[in-house]
């Protein structure tokens, strides 16, 4: 089993409310021990966190848990090296909804993470080859 990985004590979390996006899609505080390690050939890319998306928001505006998981996966992406919040961005990914849970009701995090992670390496080699 992998370990999470920290991500740098530089990066302060309260400073993530100011990256875009961010404050929509993750409505609770992250913590360092949420990030896992993005890794490619024994070289750090960077550092995410993931979680999956819910179908609805009630008649409050919260989110409906009741509906499920629509497939999509919202993921907080910073590069390494990473010393502030300033490149990071929110990017996300999809997954067969059914599939989102497993039959004892957790979330699949083995097939969230490892969705999220090809997402994040085609969006690094898409911008790689992207010429300035």
């Amino acid at each position: 089993m992998r370990q999470r990985a920290r991500v740098p004590r530089s990066l302060d979390a309260a400073a993530l409310a100011r990256v875009p996006g961010f404050r929509h899609w993750f409505r609770y505080p992250l913590h360092a021990h949420d990030f896992r390690a993005l890794r490619e050939d024994g070289r750090l890319l960077g550092y995410y966190a993931a979680k999956p998306l819910y179908g609805r928001l009630d008649a409050q505006g919260r989110v409906d848990r009741n509906t499920g998981f629509d497939g999509r996966i919202a993921a907080l992406f910073v590069p390494s090296p990473a010393r502030s919040w300033r490149r990071a961005r929110v990017v996300f990914a999809r997954a067969p909804r059914a599939r989102l849970r497993r039959a004892h009701g957790q979330r699949n995090w083995p097939l969230i993470h490892s969705t999220v992670e090809r997402a994040l390496r085609r969006q690094l080699q898409r911008e790689q080859a992207t010429p300035l």
